[in-house]
């Protein structure tokens, strides 16, 4: 069986992803989209280095913070690991947040081939808007016409690949990409409230531990690419490290930030996955040493 931890940050997947692990004799494999990135370990709450079930861990660390990551790369990454752990066989435990990378590494999940990049950056969202309107209109149907760099990459699709964005999509038919597979998906979904205090709590938890030297340190080793800066934490600690915000707003930015993020993890995990969800993680604990799920 594979177990599938999913949920908001700060819900407690990590946790709940060793005690499944524990008594299944499991290894576990990350599907957090910075947690692969060394050295970015307290703003991204990665298990600490002295954890004895960090041993069990896959995709962890495995490159740098200058390095730009995709979702196409997390995917041929994970079937490495994933496939020679013999998953047909074997209990697996996948955890993590980042619900475009699970997608992509379970289903059969295609990406089109590289194709020309133009830019665009003559025309405005209307008129970009428009000529995918014209070009392949059924594309926007999952696109908003203000998102320009969606709007971007399907208008690319559309005029320099054989296959359109739409086409792409709905020739594919989202079954898993392994015949016969057995997945559990584990949605820990905590009330909002409880989920807000625990962001909260999480956030000043950062800076206890140290959050600002390790962004110092960060900082003066690489140059954060484009993916490695997406992490919500890291910008506003170099803006505090500025002088662009004091310390106590650079809390609450981030702890409105962090809420947000989840919110839309509740979101895309909600719709996505055909999951088992529990809002009280102490039921959920229960159920696994049990033997409920």
């Amino acid at each position: 069986m594979v177990y599938v931890i999913v949920g908001p940050t700060a819900s407690g997947k990590s946790k709940i992803a060793s005690i499944i692990s524990a008594k299944y004799n499991a290894p576990i494999i990350n599907a957090d989209a910075f947690q692969i990135y060394k050295d970015m370990d307290i703003g991204t709450a990665k298990i600490s280095k002295y954890d004895p079930d960090r041993s069990k861990y896959y995709l962890l660390d495995i490159i740098t913070p200058d390095q730009t990551y995709s979702v196409k790369q997390y995917q041929d990454d994970f079937r490495k690991v994933f496939n020679s752990l013999d998953p047909l066989n074997n209990d697996i435990v996948i955890v993590g947040g980042t619900g475009l990378y699970i997608r992509a590494a379970l289903y059969d999940y295609e990406f089109p081939e590289e194709i020309e990049q133009e830019s665009f950056d003559d025309l405005t969202d209307e008129e970009l808007y428009n000529l995918l309107k014209e070009k392949d209109p059924a594309s926007l149907e999952k696109i908003h016409k203000n998102n320009r760099k969606r709007l971007v990459r399907a208008l690319n699709i559309a005029l320099h690949s054989d296959k359109k964005k739409s086409e792409n999509i709905a020739s594919q038919k989202h079954d898993f990409y392994i015949e016969g597979l057995q997945v559990k998906f584990i949605f820990i979904n905590p009330k909002r409230d409880e989920l807000y205090e625990r962001i909260d709590n999480r956030v000043d938890q950062m800076f206890r531990d140290g959050f600002v030297n390790e962004v110092k340190a960060l900082t003066k080793k690489y140059q954060l690419s484009e993916t490695a800066s997406q992490a919500i934490g890291y910008k506003e600690v170099m803006c505090f490290l500025n002088r662009e915000y004091d310390i106590l707003e650079c809390k609450n930015i981030m702890k409105k930030r962090t809420r947000n993020y989840a919110k839309r993890q509740v979101t895309f995990f909600t719709h996505q996955f055909p999951t088992i969800m529990y809002e009280d993680i102490n039921k959920l604990k229960e159920d696994i040493q049990n033997g409920l799920l």
